[in-house]
């Protein structure tokens, strides 16, 4: 039986949701392990800070690409690490670190699924 339309959209939909759940669940792992690395007080670093950092973080993000270029790019950093400051209650320095920590996490990530997809591919 054919999907049509309605079928691909619901498909369409439940991918992206799907996606956004493992993406927000993965990108919250790399926050709280940041911030436990940066030396946050236990009592602050929880996964609901974390799970809050991320979705703050996408949104900001988000906003920040209808700026473009390099001002909307350093915005979106500048604006991420005050998020961690902010919700984690800490230093600026912490929160670099924590930052920091998140991009590389990041990379890794991204290096190990490319590869993964990658060697999918040639098969």
């Amino acid at each position: 039986m054919p999907l049509g339309r309605i079928g691909f959209t619901g498909m369409r939909m439940t991918s992206v949701i799907i996606v956004f759940v493992i993406s927000l669940i993965v990108y919250s792992l790399l926050v709280w392990v940041g911030v436990k690395i940066a030396g946050v007080s236990k009592r602050k670093r929880t996964w609901g800070n974390a799970i809050l950092a991320v979705i703050l973080m996408l949104i900001l993000i988000y906003i920040m690409g209808f700026v473009g270029g390099t001002l909307g790019a350093l915005l979106g950093i500048l604006g991420s690490i005050a998020i961690i400051k902010y919700i984690y209650l800490t230093s600026w320095e912490k929160a670099v670190i924590a930052w920091v920590f998140v991009i590389i996490g990041e990379l890794i990530v991204q290096i190990v699924l490319g590869h993964w997809i990658v060697g999918l591919r040639l098969i």
